[in-house]
């Protein structure tokens, strides 16, 4: 139990650990690869504004024209002159350097997509039928209403319309996305081998975080264990002082108050000697029997109390569904999850008048390798969803803490015990709020 714990633990931990490192990396990338499109896209808006050049204004000689409105002027004092000049600066994020660094190439594109023109002198590694070839291809996704921006190969285009055509810019985009990819890279090999130092403190430090637990969970079965072998004695004696008793006396209430008390206690510590032997066998029995029979046998003794109780029991098992395992602790499974539902089903009712009997279905199915085990009974009253806590030791409902039921809590935790030792899973859950089903599934093999 403490290992499953602190594997859960471990599973957390780790989960939470990569889905924070996910989103962060995630950002990061993201925002680093808008970033590059966006430098790219800007300067693609200032060439194909100025029809595929640089504009006049890198130039701090220049007189300014026409165009030369799109950008901020700065008043400056010439210091030589003592005279005001104007200095025009470029758009944020651009340099002098720009056109200098910048590798591009454009295409010119009559009405009918045919090229008319291009200019690759600010590149050199796109020959003219090259950059023919990639212009076309990008005026037909142009005609498919594709983007108007994009990658191609590895280069950032776009397309706009002019008096004459159109006219395509393609920026070389190579070192830019070659250090995206780099920093990709980088990004998630540091952060796998992150997420492995991580795993690695997780799993030292959850020893010593789990000690004191796994010291206390020990010291609880052990009392358990101790507690049920010291009780077992003076409870047999009683019994038999109890018998002499009616045997010499005629039998009273009392004797029987007694005797009914006496049971349920006997009850009580055979199943908590039981648990705690399955908590101490480290491997079940390895025999090969019909689970078939098994289910059918033990469900069948049922049918009498179901109908001296006033309730429905039906049984749907298939047949011929081996399994290999303890055919002792199967037996011992079934009755103990029949005995629940004998117990506690129930049906609502309504102004006092009943809705028909409680019904109790279990059923035995082969799927696949595993043999699927429901037992499924109605109730008065449940909240929908998962009931993992029916299996906790010694727990019981609110409403069903009385006498009536004879319910110890403990049995459910057998139950679970002897599925977990033949590596099996079990769960309950009500998915109507009127009814529960428990399903164990047992490997075959």
């Amino acid at each position: 139990m403490i290992q499953k714990l602190r594997r859960q633990f471990i599973l957390v931990a780790m989960c939470s650990t990569l889905a924070v490192l996910v989103v962060i990396i995630g950002t990061l990338n993201i925002l680093n690869y808008a970033d590059m499109v966006k430098k790219k896209d800007d300067i693609l808006v200032l060439l194909s504004d100025n029809n595929g050049r640089f504009p006049a204004f890198f130039n701090m000689e220049r007189q300014p024209r026409e165009r030369d409105d799109a950008f901020p002027e700065k008043q400056m004092k010439d210091n030589s002159s003592g005279k005001n000049r104007k200095e025009f600066m470029p758009m944020e994020g651009f340099t002098r350097e720009m056109p200098y660094e910048t590798r591009f190439f454009s295409v010119t594109l009559n009405g009918s997509g045919e090229v008319t023109k291009t200019d690759g002198a600010m590149i050199a590694s796109i020959d003219e039928e090259t950059a023919k070839a990639y212009a076309q291809t990008i005026y037909g996704r142009w005609n498919n209403k594709q983007s108007q921006n994009g990658f191609y190969d590895e280069y950032r285009y776009r397309i706009t319309k002019t008096d004459e055509g159109y006219l395509v810019l393609f920026v070389d985009s190579a070192t830019d996305l070659a250090n995206f990819r780099k920093v990709l890279v980088t990004s998630i090999g540091t952060s796998a081998l992150g997420l492995l130092a991580v795993f690695l403190l997780v799993l030292f430090f959850s020893k010593k975080v789990f000690k004191p637990v796994e010291e206390s969970y020990r010291k609880q079965k052990q009392f358990i264990t101790d507690a049920s072998h010291e009780l077992k004695t003076p409870l047999t004696i009683i019994s038999a002082n109890l018998e002499v008793m009616e045997m010499e006396a005629e039998e009273s209430q009392w004797s029987k108050s007694i005797k009914k008390q006496l049971d349920r206690m006997i009850s009580l510590v055979e199943q908590m000697v039981t648990l705690s032997r399955l908590d101490e066998q480290k491997e079940v029995a390895k025999e090969s029997f019909s689970l078939s029979d098994a289910l059918t046998d033990t469900a069948q003794a049922y049918l009498p109390v179901a109908e001296q109780n006033g309730k429905e029991l039906t049984i749907d098992v298939a047949e011929n569904v081996t399994l290999t395992g303890d055919e002792r602790q199967i037996r011992q499974m079934t009755g103990l999850l029949l005995d629940n539902a004998m117990k506690y089903a129930s049906i609502k009712t309504f102004d006092g008048e009943g809705a028909g009997k409680p019904k109790i279905h279990i059923s035995l199915s082969q799927k696949g390798k595993k043999a699927e085990i429901v037992l499924w009974n109605t109730v008065d009253q449940i909240d929908v969803g998962n009931k993992e806590e029916l299996f906790e030791r010694f727990y019981r409902p609110d409403r069903s803490r009385n006498s009536k039921t004879g319910g110890s809590g403990i049995g459910l935790s057998i139950v679970r015990a002897i599925v977990e030792a033949h590596h099996g899973k079990i769960t309950a859950v009500s998915k109507d709020g009127d009814s529960i089903e428990f399903k164990a599934t047992l490997p075959l093999g």
